[in-house]
């Protein structure tokens, strides 16, 4: 991979995680008590799950396998980065022949967390998706597929692999 997609690919997802994070970093002045501290009991003091729920350090999903397949008549290349806390954990690059696959080999986190996967088509635009784009389920494996007519679709399965019994496959993945 050159420098220049590479650089660029780092710049896209700069600006993403940047724009993603300033909208969680915002206040909300209608949190419904007037104080706009969106505590809800004006005091100024944040709320506190309760003991019997979980709370955002305990919760997140565990990624399971990553596969990228090409069912395409003409070879593509696939870039994939897996994030975690925002640092990179993996970064590959697949030169996928005609109805050719690989399995990426698994040397991210085993815990569960909060994680992002970038996903890049013959240098276009990257494709960023997070557990978010599937309900956040325990545990998540992904396929990015280059369709018959040469798109990038990216689908998951919540079965096999890491995330149960039996091999995760493409055929029981869901968009």
């Amino acid at each position: 991979m050159s420098e220049l997609p590479r650089r660029r690919l780092l710049a896209v997802t700069g600006t993403a995680l940047t724009g993603a994070v300033a909208g969680c970093t915002g206040s909300d002045d209608d949190a419904g008590n007037g104080n706009g501290d969106g505590s809800g009991n004006g005091d100024g003091n944040e709320p506190t799950a309760p003991e019997n729920e979980p709370t955002d350090a305990t919760n997140g999903t565990l990624l399971g396998k990553i596969s990228v397949e090409n069912l395409n008549d003409e070879s593509h290349t696939v870039d994939v980065i897996v994030e975690f806390g925002g640092d990179p954990e993996h970064w590959s690059t697949h030169e996928l022949a005609a109805d050719s696959g690989a399995e990426l080999e698994r040397n991210w986190s085993t815990e569960p967390g909060a994680f992002n996967i970038m996903f890049r088509l013959d240098g276009g635009e990257p494709i960023q998706v997070t557990p978010a784009k599937w309900n956040d389920p325990d545990c998540i494996n992904v396929f990015a597929l280059v369709t018959r007519n040469g798109e990038l679709k990216i689908l998951s399965d919540t079965d096999g692999g890491a995330c149960g019994d039996g091999d995760a496959t493409v055929d029981d993945a869901e968009a």
